[in-house]
């Protein structure tokens, strides 16, 4: 309606403000719902827009907590590795980038952290691993979700058991791990033994294994005791192994636990041949102990004790460069040997398609053919996913120019020394 000489009405200038504003707020809603779509659209498609820059790969272990010394030594001999190929110029042209997951030695955080690798971060394999029962927990999840696991130092049987399709393990397990040093105790018949324990898969499980091959030497089977991660006092256990006088106690637990327990050990005079395994062998136990650590015996595939290897010496040259002097330690090795066969796996499998599942299932293929030397040995798969041999010594601290070092002292072919019995601490 227009008034007399053309003007328009109110009510028409109402009505037109009006129209104007519907079509401002249905442009609105839709460059909203655009919006939404484009946003659904990159997480969605996430894994095309990632896989055009950069390789992602997952990577758990105890970078906090009780045991973040050992997580943290594998995490650099992974770390090593990645920036080895990346100084190259990565995979494909692309670089590789490592998202961390944090277990905290604990399985459902280990859980968690893999299920945000898998699902959000959206990564082609996992690595990492070093808790046995953390890693029974992670290995699930990674089979239901068909991700690739490679499980870098673990040492649980009940891992590989189980048959899953995507389960790789590149260290020994806990029965290749011990294979030099029961040759070793099959030479020296100990007549008792005793058992002081980690409860936990890993202590569990090498308990079976220790006390099955006692069993077959005929000793004496005296006493089997327990702690937890984090434990920090053990003079209980400690004061009725000393009145069992075990000729060997076995133990197994992570470098702080055995440090104290080493410790307390010498303030309760208890002597006995100690036999351990991974946590007795780090630079940090050393650090922690001292000449303390005399006279304990573990089963060892120590990389700097196999220098004649030039892959293994390699990496001991190329560790202790990046990291300042550092000495390169098991978990270190099996940190970058972990990553090493990954990122091989990733190779051989081709430069990603952007269709995750595709891709992922490529590399489960690729590592079932691995076949590479690694500063722990030629590395193969058997058909359950655990690598088919690996290097095992029995070695000793002993010492060495007044400090404490590693002896190989079986095989005879690889020895640097001879087995030298515990002498009381008063003559240490």
């Amino acid at each position: 309606m227009k008034r007399r000489g053309g003007e328009p009405s109110i009510l028409q200038g109402e009505y037109e403000i009006h129209t104007a504003k519907e079509v401002i707020m249905n442009g609105k809603k839709i460059f909203c719902c655009l919006l939404f779509l484009f946003c659904v659209s990159l997480i969605s498609f996430g894994y095309n827009v990632n896989a055009a820059s950069t390789i992602d790969i997952g990577f758990t272990g105890p970078f906090t907590g009780p045991v973040a010394f050992n997580g943290g030594e594998m995490r650099k001999g992974a770390m090593l590795a990645v920036d080895e190929i990346n100084a190259k110029g990565g995979l494909f042209g692309m670089k590789v980038n490592v998202v961390f997951g944090d277990d905290e030695s604990q399985p459902q955080k280990g859980v968690a952290a893999v299920k945000k690798l898998i699902s959000r971060d959206k990564v082609l394999v996992v690595g990492g691993g070093y808790h046995s029962s953390v890693a029974i927990a992670t290995s699930e999840v990674c089979e239901r979700e068909k991700t690739p696991n490679v499980i870098a130092v673990a040492v649980s049987p009940t891992i590989m058991a189980k048959g899953y399709s995507y389960i790789f393990r590149t260290a020994p397990d806990a029965f290749q791990m011990t294979d030099g040093l029961f040759a070793w105790l099959a030479v020296r018949k100990p007549k008792t033994v005793a058992f002081l324990m980690e409860n936990s898969d890993y202590g569990r499980d090498s308990e079976k294994i220790w006390l099955a091959e006692a069993k077959k030497l005929g000793a004496s089977d005296l006493a089997h005791l327990y702690f937890q991660i984090g434990d920090a006092d053990f003079t209980t256990q400690i004061s009725k192994l000393k009145s069992l006088k075990p000729e060997v106690t076995f133990s197994i637990g992570s470098t702080t636990e055995e440090a104290l327990i080493t410790k307390q050990s010498k303030e309760l005079n208890y002597v006995t041949q100690w036999v351990g395994a991974g946590g007795h062998m780090t630079e940090e136990f050393f650090k922690m102990v001292g000449l303390d650590s005399l006279y304990i015996i573990a089963g060892s595939n120590e990389p700097t004790l196999a220098m004649k290897d030039p892959v293994t010496a390699a990496f001991v040259k190329a560790y202790t460069a990046k990291y300042d002097g550092a000495r390169a330690g098991v978990f270190s090795s099996q940190g970058y040997d972990n990553m090493v066969v990954v990122l091989d796996a990733i190779k051989r499998a081709g430069k990603p398609s952007g269709d995750l599942q595709k891709d992922r299932d490529a590399i489960r293929g690729a590592l079932t053919k691995t076949s590479l030397n690694a500063s722990q040995g030629l590395i193969q798969f058997d058909k359950t996913g655990q690598i088919t041999k690996a290097r095992s010594m029995a070695v000793q601290v002993q010492k060495v120019q007044g400090k404490a070092q590693l002896v190989v002292i079986y095989p005879t072919e690889l020895a640097a020394g001879i087995y030298q019995p515990p002498v009381p601490w008063s003559e240490r």
